[in-house]
């Protein structure tokens, strides 16, 4: 792994023999890179038509990238017929996986697909780690080096790539400012992606091996690596041991459950003590190496807590994809501790060959990833709903119970669109999509139709939070109005003032702004105030009309109990008057909410004067 500077005719030799052994590799990174950089040039505010097209071939040329290149080295270990039938089947693969990218818009923005496509590049990814030896072994420290060349020839391609990247913007920027031009911010990305797409593709090509099995340890390791391994990488190791098993002592004598976080720790900790066991391979002789092999019996207890952790969730909330995966990376970590627990010659490549295999099982076939949490999320929607059904009045159902309703329908809405609500929900799904100007998402259709509105992730922790349950009246027509939304006959009255009082909108994420003016309406003749006490104060002529919203609002709680809801026109209209004026406020939404535990207030609607 020595590294030097390569000479001019080093790097046109390197390239040319890069591209004669990865072509289809590097053809498919350059198609990509120019669809990349082309989609940056239009402007898109949908993905249909041509441009769907165009990038679901740049989604198969990315992941074509690290298939073509882990078929080319699976190849070169075997028969040059087996290789000509390994790449026909990659190219079938490619067509295939481009035939099941959804043909339209909708379809193609959903959570699943980068999800899928992150697991199968990771799947390929991993196969550069055994494909070489798919017919032949190694001892482990000759398949360590190979193992340590792959890794570090990624590292550098990434240090490089960062360098170029900083390198090359800061000296387009410098040009930019000292010969006053004008490029435009997309002309730095369209470089970026030159720069990733084929010098870092490239260079990492190129610094494999072209002799796989010829990986021999033929110099003792440099002595920054074993610095790096024995007092950065075993300490690391030896931190996240002591946490976790301090935590899992903790549980055990408290019985105060693991926490969702735990699983990802316990996952950090085994990809890193494993990484520890790896590298301690050139400086161990296997006759005094017992001792690593502690680290997998640490791996296996910790599975323990891993398997009790995403149980815990899994019994409360079902299947998602992340967690399957999580469940099948305890089994994997499992399976493999208990191999090098019991094979004293064991092999380091079954660690990724096992790998490999089982991300291929959560991709494809009937166990995978997005089949089991998608029947397991629609199940436990069902299920829901005919809790949500014991209850006469759907808002006044448990808050908890109508925001995982609601959750379920928004994660499966987002990761599989109406696919996996249209056979719970045929004829709703059908409604929704026959709408042409339609403000609700299907999530939010769906629950109003079973009898409450949508209660986001953001509302469910407020009532939490405040201990109170949110309220919320509008009429049957609700639309939320500005004074340049509508116009309104105000025969019979002499002015009509728009009144909006409590409403807010978001600045940053977590963060609001309360748009509560004490004074709405100011004039010689007539001054309208609204109070912090939540009263629109009418002052008129020496005289005052007082209009209390939040005993209006306590009167319709009391009457309807708390939840959201729509009531007829006529429930919200208050009138009053005095010998000189005479007053009727038509309210379009009144409610109360609840943020960090304060209460607004909330009017929307029109306020009719008449002067007696």
């Amino acid at each position: 792994m020595a590294f030097s500077i390569p000479t001019g005719s080093e790097i046109i030799t390197k390239t040319t023999e890069t591209l004669k052994r990865f072509p289809l590799t590097m053809l498919s990174s350059l198609i990509g890179t120019l669809i990349a950089i082309y989609l940056i040039e239009v402007e898109l505010d949908k993905i249909e038509g041509i441009y769907l097209t165009i990038a679901k071939i740049l989604l198969c040329s990315s992941l074509a990238i690290f298939v073509f290149a882990s078929v080319r080295l699976m190849g070169e270990s075997l028969s040059l017929r087996w290789h000509q039938i390994l790449t026909v089947l990659a190219l079938i693969g490619m067509l295939g996986y481009y035939m099941i990218l959804p043909d339209n818009s909708k379809d193609f923005g959903v959570m699943m697909i980068p999800f899928r496509h992150f697991f199968l590049i990771l799947l390929f990814a991993v196969a550069f780690l055994w494909a070489p030896f798919i017919r032949s072994s190694l001892d482990n420290e000759s398949y360590w080096e190979y193992s340590k060349q792959i890794l570090f020839a990624f590292t550098m391609a990434f240090l490089f790539t960062i360098v170029m990247i900083f390198g090359v913007n800061g000296a387009l920027f410098a040009v930019e400012k000292l010969f006053d031009l004008d490029i435009e911010g997309k002309r730095y990305f369209q470089i970026d992606i030159f720069i990733v797409g084929l010098f870092s593709v490239g260079y990492f090509l190129s610094q494999i091996s072209s002799a796989p099995l010829a990986s021999k340890l033929s110099l003792r390791p440099p002595k920054v690596e074993k610095f790096f391994t024995k007092w950065l990488l075993t300490p690391l190791s030896g931190l996240y041991f002591i946490i976790l098993y301090s935590y899992t002592f903790k549980v055990l004598f408290s019985m105060d459950w693991p926490k969702g976080i735990l699983a990802w720790l316990i996952v950090i900790f085994s990809m890193v003590a494993i990484l520890t066991y790896l590298f301690w391979t050139h400086f161990v002789r296997e006759s005094g190496s017992r001792w690593r092999r502690w680290i997998w019996l640490a791996v296996l207890l910790q599975t323990v807590m891993l398997f009790l952790a995403i149980a815990i969730r899994i019994l409360e909330y079902s299947w998602t994809e992340s967690r399957y995966m999580v469940f099948v990376l305890g089994v994997w970590l499992a399976g493999i501790s208990i191999y090098f627990l019991l094979f004293k010659n064991a092999k380091i490549k079954w660690i990724f060959i096992s790998l490999s295999t089982l991300i291929a099982i959560t991709q494809f076939g009937p166990l995978n990833a997005y089949t089991v949490s998608k029947n397991a999320q629609v199940h436990r929607l069902q299920d829901m709903i005919e809790k949500l059904k014991t209850y006469d009045d759907a808002t006044i159902a448990p808050v908890k119970l109508r925001y995982e309703i609601s959750d379920a329908l928004q994660y499966l809405d987002r990761r599989y669109r109406g696919d996996s609500l249209s056979g719970a929900f045929p004829q709703m799904t059908k409604e929704v999509d026959a709408l042409k100007d339609n403000s609700r998402s299907l999530s939010e259709h769906i629950t109003q139709k079973l009898g409450f509105e949508y209660i986001s992730k953001r509302e469910y922790k407020q009532i939490k939070e405040s201990g109170q349950q949110r309220s919320m009246f509008s009429t049957k027509n609700y639309k939320y109005i500005t004074k340049q939304d509508r116009m309104t006959d105000i025969r019979g009255y002499d002015y009509m003032i728009h009144i909006n009082m409590g409403e807010y909108r978001y600045v940053k994420r977590d963060k609001r702004v309360v748009q509560e003016e004490p004074i709405i309406f100011d004039n010689p003749k007539l001054t309208l105030l609204y109070t912090k006490n939540h009263q629109l104060n009418i002052q008129k002529n020496d005289t005052n009309i007082t209009i209390d919203i939040e005993e209006f609002l306590q009167n319709l709680i009391a009457k309807h109990k708390k939840g959201v809801m729509e009531l007829d026109d006529t429930e919200l209209i208050i009138k009053k008057e005095n010998n000189h004026t005479k007053l009727k406020l038509e309210l379009n939404r009144i409610g109360e909410e609840f943020f960090d535990g304060e209460k607004t207030i909330v009017i929307n609607g029109m306020l009719f004067i008449k002067e007696l």
